[in-house]
């Protein structure tokens, strides 16, 4: 990256992510997801050449991480292609995955194309009850079998697990995820229903908590935050904004979805998250897109809310740059002192596995 083009991030409040799912097509059968429910004859794929053009836009419009997903991303034809494009490109690539078709000359060609992070879904404490909800057996032996071939690729491994019924003791699941060979570990939390095209949702009973469940999940991540040897990517900050939206104080950390994290799916129409329904433009226009700063609070999703602690930070040095320019130094001084800056900082320090 050139000294130029730091500038203009730094004047735009650091590097924009984008979830993209390549495709609707999964072949998992999880109760707390709705992909499964889409037949074969309605799997669709993303256009690899519009593909193309939209990773270009992404970085003409300074997105420079991308989190491949679906889905099931490893069952899009065209994702080596797009992964090598993307780094050629200047992003850092992130993919999500159940797992189930990794191989070991898969993991070869994910190193070729210097994947960063792989984040591979597990759901419950044990192997019998993960491969019966996942309805894949043996799937838990076979990620156990790859992992230590994804590690010695240079691979980041990243346990990610949703926050459900089937997790009773938080700690038998921290050990359970040690004993697979994870060193790190993000919870997910349950979403029960989005007006985005994303499927990632049901409303089923692992995963319609009550608050008082949720909260009582969220201790127990803070606590465990303060005890296991895994390291858990939540940062602290946004696990305590999640039980704050929960009593329904307001936020202290705006989320910045819709200007500098988004979502895209498979007809790669760029929404400004996973949640609202509304669409931006297609992936290919997505650097002339107009920015949202609403200080929206319609949902907890944790891919949004926290790397926008992790953001708020930088956001606001581009605040204050920008009140300077104008010739408001007190406006800008204050921006920049703002005690929310240093907590923003100690979180990223937190989430730094996270970042390059």
């Amino acid at each position: 990256m050139t000294g130029k083009e730091l500038v203009r991030l730094a004047l735009g409040g650091g590097p924009g992510f984008l979830q993209l799912a390549v495709t609707n097509a999964c072949n998992a059968h999880c109760r707390f997801c709705s992909f499964p429910h889409i037949p074969r004859s309605e799997w669709c794929m993303a256009d690899p050449a519009r593909l193309g053009r939209g990773l270009q836009a992404m970085q003409r419009a300074g997105i420079r991480y991308i989190c491949y997903t679906g889905g099931e991303p490893l069952l899009y034809p065209g994702l080596l292609d797009s992964l090598a494009q993307a780094r050629d490109l200047g992003l850092e690539t992130l993919l999500v995955t159940n797992g189930a078709l990794l191989s070991p000359q898969l993991i070869q060609d994910l190193q070729d194309v210097r994947l960063n992070t792989l984040i591979i879904s597990i759901d419950a404490a044990s192997e019998e009850a993960h491969d019966r909800h996942r309805g894949v057996p043996g799937l838990i032996s076979h990620i156990k079998g790859i992992l230590p071939l994804i590690q010695r690729a240079g691979l980041k491994a990243v346990a990610s697990v949703t926050l459900s019924r089937l997790l009773d003791d938080l700690d038998a699941l921290a050990g359970f995820v040690q004993d697979l060979g994870f060193k790190h570990l993000t919870f997910s939390y349950p979403l029960t229903g989005l007006d985005s095209s994303y499927l990632g949702f049901a409303d089923h009973h692992l995963v319609n908590l009550s608050p008082e469940e949720l909260d009582r999940r969220f201790c127990q991540i803070l606590d465990l935050k303060n005890r296991s040897s895994l390291i858990i990517l939540n940062p602290r900050v946004a696990v305590e904004e999640a039980r704050r939206q929960l009593r329904g104080l307001s936020s202290r950390f705006p989320c910045l979805a819709g200007f500098k994290y988004f979502f895209a799916d498979w007809r790669l129409e760029v929404f400004r998250c996973h949640f609202l329904g509304d669409t931006l433009g297609p992936l290919e226009e997505i650097d002339r897109l107009t920015p949202i700063r609403d200080s929206c609070n319609a949902c907890s999703i944790d891919c949004y809310r926290d790397p926008s602690v992790f953001q708020y930070v930088a956001v606001s040095l581009a605040d204050t740059l920008a009140a300077w320019r104008q010739g408001e130094f007190l406006r800008g001084f204050k921006t920049l002192f703002n005690p929310q800056n240093f907590v923003s900082l100690l979180s990223l320090l937190e989430g730094r596995h996270w970042v390059r």
